[in-house]
């Protein structure tokens, strides 16, 4: 006899009530709100991180230009730059900074390759803030400490530097920091751009505000931090509105 082999084959059927289901509206609910409260825990610390790295950049730049100074100072008998100030600076040569558009009321426009120093540092980048976001069209954020000429104080124009051996505190003399300019019409802390002229007059200027309400600065003595614009270290280093340096 001749078996025949018959293949069975069965044909099964998930059951129904086995299918997975999907999320209901509550459990949905439940994951956007664990979502929301892990991106409320995390935004802050990254915002931090990077406001922390910037910070870290800002002093890099800073220390840059001290030793670009550093090296100028030691190839002009330890006399600092020229410093044009103010509408009738913009087009002259000579100062540490050069300027082609004055910021009247705002940051002005500069190239700082034309500058006295720029030599000895050959970076651009080097003169912005990465907080300053007016930077990358003035090309510059830092400001000169205007106590840092030959006196008189000629307004307008250029001024020469002093020499480094006529300072009695170099550790505590500010060479470069932040200076903030704004439109009077709006709050500060909502349009506050960069410098206007590369020159810091203690009788007229502020400082920026973009470091948590701090801003940083280069003493001449090459080291820099970030200091609170109401600390007296500021207020000593820019020179005291009420009794002028020059």
């Amino acid at each position: 006899m001749t078996r025949v082999a018959v293949l069975s084959c069965s044909r099964s059927f998930a059951d129904p009530m086995k299918r997975l289901k999907g999320f209901t509206l509550i459990e949905l609910l439940v994951v956007i709100a664990i979502i929301g409260i892990l991106a409320a825990i995390l935004f802050p610390v990254f915002a931090r991180a990077k406001a922390a790295a910037n910070d870290a950049v800002t002093i890099s730049n800073l220390k840059q230009m001290g030793e670009a100074f550093s090296l100028y100072l030691n190839d002009n008998d330890d006399r600092m730059p020229g410093v044009t100030d103010g509408s009738m600076g913009t087009g002259l040569e000579g100062g540490w900074v050069y300027y082609d558009v004055f910021g009247n009321g705002g940051p002005g426009h500069f190239d700082v390759a034309r500058g006295a120093v720029y030599s000895y540092v050959a970076n651009k980048a080097v003169y912005m803030s990465p907080n300053d976001q007016t930077s990358k069209q003035s090309g510059l954020s830092f400001a000169y400490n205007g106590c840092l000429i030959v006196t008189p104080y000629i307004p307008d124009g250029i001024n020469a530097g002093a020499a480094l051996t006529t300072l009695s505190n170099p550790a505590g003399t500010m060479l470069l920091g932040e200076e903030g300019t704004y439109n009077n019409l709006l709050p500060w802390e909502q349009n506050q751009g960069g410098t206007n002229d590369g020159f810091f007059n203690p009788q007229m200027d502020a400082f920026s505000e973009w470091h948590s309400g701090g801003t940083a600065i280069l003493y001449t003595d090459c080291h820099a931090k970030i200091s609170h614009v109401r600390d007296k270290v500021v207020a000593t280093t820019s020179g005291d509105p009420t009794k002028p340096c020059w």
